[in-house]
């Protein structure tokens, strides 16, 4: 984990690629961050942090019982252009450590247009991929098993929703989020998505696969959903979200009544992961 925050900021206005208009996009925005977990007992903590804790409206999902102890769970919980997901087991990923039994792994898009095209986009683009999996009235898939993008700690996928009146769907996260006044900590939405990359052919195949979508520097403006930042890193991982709050006194107050106050910057404050298990959250007024 990083020692330090680095500065956090979102380009308001960014130029286009220079690829050319007619680059069929891959990618709509960010749908589902996924948050992997190491057993039942985990995903029961991290539904209940951000349940409880951090008040995010859920909107499927529910915590272990008895009779489902084998079972893999998952949890929709909305903030307000996105949703963060706790799923899991996962016992045969990359090892947790004992004080994090969580981690951000799973970026899931909607397709640019159909998933269909993306498909064949991504073909065109030689990204390993697999075969469009689903339907019948469920989410279709592709899972993305290039290596320079994914790892036992990153997975990304494509996923397209049948049921337009689904409650999975973006147009319903907006309006439970505000219902609720973005919770303990006033969220107003998923600003950023940190993607880490562990060398330059890596960050060329992340460039590869999200153009023509809008760019500035290092951060990609995709769609609606959150930018995401590319950051170096160690290896191919999801090393942190950032929280857009409409106060950040309103947070930083609420944070210090749950003692989950943890790294501090000029213009953010990163929740202490030892109270999130071993996840990276920074919040940030704008």
């Amino acid at each position: 984990m990083r020692s330090s925050i680095p500065a956090l900021c979102v380009a308001l206005l960014a130029s286009p690629c220079s690829s050319a208009p007619s680059i069929t996009h891959v990618i709509g925005q960010v749908h589902v961050v996924s948050i992997h977990v190491r057993d039942q007992a985990a995903f029961d903590s991290v539904f209940l942090f951000l349940q409880d804790v951090l008040q995010l409206p859920r909107v499927y999902g529910e915590p272990s019982k008895p009779e489902n102890k084998e079972q893999r769970l998952y949890a929709g919980f909305s903030v307000g252009n996105a949703y963060l997901e706790p799923c899991g087991p996962y016992s045969n990923d990359a090892p947790f450590s004992s004080n994090c039994p969580a981690r951000f792994v799973g970026l899931t898009f909607s397709p640019g247009r159909s998933l269909a095209d993306s498909a064949v986009e991504l073909g065109l683009r030689n990204f390993e991929h697999s075969d469009v999996l689903g339907g019948g009235g469920l989410p279709k898939f592709v899972f993305l098993y290039d290596s320079l993008l994914t790892s036992k700690r990153q997975a990304v996928s494509l996923w397209e929703i049948q049921n337009t009146n689904d409650s999975v769907n973006l147009s319903f996260l907006s309006d439970s989020l505000q219902k609720t006044k973005g919770g303990a900590l006033g969220v107003k939405r998923l600003q950023e998505v940190w993607i880490g990359y562990p060398g330059e052919a890596n960050l060329a195949a992340w460039n590869k696969f999200l153009r023509p979508c809008r760019r500035e520097s290092d951060i990609w403006l995709v769609g609606n959903g959150p930018a995401l930042r590319l950051v170096p890193s160690k290896e191919s991982q999801l090393e942190s979200i950032v929280l857009q709050v409409g106060s950040m006194a309103r947070a930083k107050t609420a944070l210090a009544e749950k003692n989950l106050v943890g790294k501090l910057a000029l213009d953010a404050i990163e929740l202490d992961v030892a109270k999130t298990f071993g996840l990276r959250i920074v919040l940030q007024e704008k």
